[in-house]
């Protein structure tokens, strides 16, 4: 978010901010809320305590400055702003593809890590607040939900391997809204590979955060529920994405596409999906992958009623599920190039029987990812050594290792090791050492 500093002197008293105002020494420190008033009392009370600007988002400068005061200052200001806001939509415009670059270090960086696992936690319980908040409260903006689309955004261009693999790592999704918020993650990752425009993919995180709103306690508990549904029952729960629209009528500022986003997601590119059996073109481009990535992330998460699948099982069956034209081939294809065959984290054994964790993708060749080895072909422990398959046109993937059959070619190499290390010492005995 591009942001815009004015001088005290130069705000227009008895303008209502637009956003929030902040402390232009200190961009963490907020100084008025948005909705309130500019008043002269307010103003003397920020430059009493030795405040002498602020920053706003620049597509709000002219609701709050002051034409009359602003002297030379202010048509430099209006300039800054005009040049600034032109810049933002030209960019939002371009594919967000064209800003992506792989880091340079194939590893991924620590503190990345640590930063985009604090914001899954935090950002799926800022979306069950807003949820709550929509359910509950008057007319509202899409703004804190905006505000996590445009980080995640961010973070994506960071790092986007790491990015995808936050969001399809397996996890137990005891809450709803960290489901949405891992699709709206992926989504936002295929839609990049697909050469969207970053504006589109704003809009894609955003309805994918806001799909399940409609889906109040008592239907989540029966979507959980450890057995097979009545087909009353299934009737019941796809009624969500109406009671998701009706919800959303309360989002003043909410765009078409991320509206359609939500409420078309559950879709299906045959007709069989709900709640208006739209068939092929007639379902929303961007819906297309949220649907797509909406079904991976269910597959590799545990549910009451069922274990979470493996990445490349959930790759297997949406090939399936695709093949019998229930997905859009292209939005299945996006995933592929996104995640790879193989979806990043996956412990792979390569044909040369080493055994790797799919590390990076390579996107043009989606079964050919950069791997990192971790056993040797004698089950040796390996530690830093990263494989790229394309360099390497004679080793490929032969299978996908559960956690368990790794776990099990570390403890047959423990066992190869005590074995060996017995013979040693029989040996020495023998040999009267």
């Amino acid at each position: 978010m591009a942001t815009t500093v004015i001088p005290i002197r130069e705000l227009r008293v008895g303008a209502v901010l637009p956003a929030a105002i902040y402390d232009a020494d200190n961009s963490t420190v907020m100084l008025l809320n948005r909705g309130l008033s500019l008043t002269a009392e307010n103003l003397s009370r920020l430059q009493s305590r030795g405040i002498k600007a602020i920053s706003i988002d620049s597509r709000y400068v002219g609701s709050i400055w002051n034409t009359d005061n602003g002297g030379s200052t202010g048509i430099k200001l209006q300039k800054h702003h005009l040049s600034e806001q032109r810049q933002q939509n030209e960019a939002q415009r371009l594919p967000l593809s064209d800003r992506i670059a792989k880091p340079e270090e194939i590893e991924y960086n620590p503190t990345l890590i640590k930063q985009m696992m604090a914001n899954s936690r935090l950002h799926s319980q800022n979306v069950q607040s807003f949820y709550e908040s929509v359910r509950t409260g008057p007319r509202t903006r899409i703004e804190p939900i905006q505000g996590i689309s445009n980080q995640s955004i961010e973070m994506l261009l960071s790092d986007i391997d790491l990015f995808v693999k936050s969001a399809i790592q397996i996890e137990d999704e005891s809450n709803s809204c960290l489901h949405s918020y891992r699709v709206a993650n992926l989504t936002m990752s295929i839609a990049t590979v697909l050469g969207h425009t970053e504006q589109d993919i704003n809009q894609a995180g955003i309805g994918c955060m806001i799909a399940r709103i409609g889906i109040t306690p008592d239907l989540q508990r029966l979507m959980n529920v450890r057995r097979e549904l009545t087909t009353l029952e299934r009737l019941e729960v796809k009624k969500h994405p109406g009671l998701t629209w009706h919800a959303l009528e309360k989002i003043s500022d909410l765009s078409n596409t991320a509206r359609q986003v939500a409420w078309q997601m559950n879709e299906r590119w045959n007709g069989t999906g709900y709640p208006r059996g739209r068939i092929g073109n007639q379902i929303h481009p961007l819906a297309r992958i949220a649907a797509v990535a909406d079904v991976y992330i269910a597959l590799v998460s545990a549910r009451p009623y069922r274990p979470a699948m493996s990445p490349y099982q959930a790759i297997k069956l949406l090939l399936t599920d695709t093949q019998n034209m229930l997905f859009d081939p292209n939005a299945f294809r996006g995933l592929l190039k996104t995640t790879s065959l193989f979806p990043i984290g996956s412990i792979v054994e390569l044909s040369n029987g080493s055994v790797a964790e799919v590390f990076r993708n390579n996107t043009e060749s989606y079964d050919k990812p950069v791997v990192k080895t971790l056993l040797d072909s004698r089950c040796n422990p390996v530690s830093n050594r990263f494989v790229n398959l394309i360099e390497h046109p004679h080793l490929k993937i032969s299978d996908a290792l559960s956690p368990l059959e790794f776990d099990r070619r570390i403890q047959r190499n423990t066992v190869q090791n005590l074995s060996l290390d017995i013979e040693m010492e029989w040996a020495d005995h023998l040999a009267g050492k």
